[in-house]
């Protein structure tokens, strides 16, 4: 059980926030775009971006670090690393310049969800062998997926973030309210008056978390997905199509 405690006195906002980040988003995307049958919501956009790949010489490219993005999302993407980088020299300046242990670190977990159900892929090896030819054709593939494609997706779905940023402003109003909100993400979260938290079953042992941090997603396209960093509880969610079930993790 994971349980977030709420403040006596004071906004709930001091616990419970939000972080959006367009270099994110673009992950988000990718990995819809990683899924051998893509959501019926979203198959006509991944038929759209492989066509585009295809036509701008970017698909070997894409395969080579598809299994990046197959199983999840890498946390060098991280919504509060990556909250201020938008343009394109940002997202390039950003990766080059992210220490070489934090990229690997960030990309193993997903390619060892990926070995779990193929072949280890030829990025595996290059990433034991030559990390900075890895992380230079990584890092140039996602400059030229914003400015060929993404950049445009992000200009027409930034207003829907607009509408759920309000959505929670709006929540941490009143317990109340948030409780609300937050069950329609998590049905299982409840609330417990003697101890002034909010509680949500978790695998693991028992553990507490000091914020609740929420990530809203118009691309990601899973089930809601509650990790803890830290101190804090970090929950994505998709705000495009509700889900019955939550994957948990710690």
């Amino acid at each position: 059980m994971m349980t977030i405690s709420l403040p006596i006195s004071g906004p709930l906002s001091h616990v419970i926030s939000y972080s959006v980040s367009p270099l994110y988003e673009l992950a988000a995307s990718l990995h819809t775009l990683a899924q051998p049958s893509p959501p019926a919501l979203f198959a006509d956009w991944v038929d759209g971006k492989l066509s585009t790949l295809r036509a701008a010489r970017l698909l070997k490219d894409w395969e080579y670090l598809l299994p990046l993005f197959r199983y999840g999302i890498p946390d060098s993407f991280d919504p509060l690393q990556t909250k201020g980088v938008m343009a394109v020299d940002d997202q390039y300046e950003y990766f080059v310049t992210l220490p070489t242990e934090t990229f690997v670190r960030s990309l193993l977990p997903q390619l060892e969800a990926w070995k779990e159900h193929h072949p280890a892929p030829p990025i595996a090896a290059d990433l034991r062998e030559d990390t900075d030819y890895v992380k230079g054709r990584f890092s140039l593939f996602i400059s030229s997926y914003w400015q060929l494609s993404f950049e445009n997706n992000w200009e027409g779905i930034a207003p829907l973030f607009v509408a759920e940023a309000e959505k929670i402003h709006n929540a941490v109003q009143s317990k109340e309210r948030l409780l609300a909100y937050l069950q329609t993400l998590l049905p299982e979260i409840r609330y417990d008056a003697e101890t002034n938290s909010f509680s949500c079953p978790a695998p693991g042992p028992d553990c507490e978390a000091q914020h609740l941090i929420l990530y809203p997603s118009h691309y990601y396209f899973s089930a809601p997905t509650l990790t803890k960093k830290g101190m804090n509880a970090h929950l994505l969610y998709s705000f495009v199509s509700p889900f019955p079930s939550t994957k948990n993790a710690l």
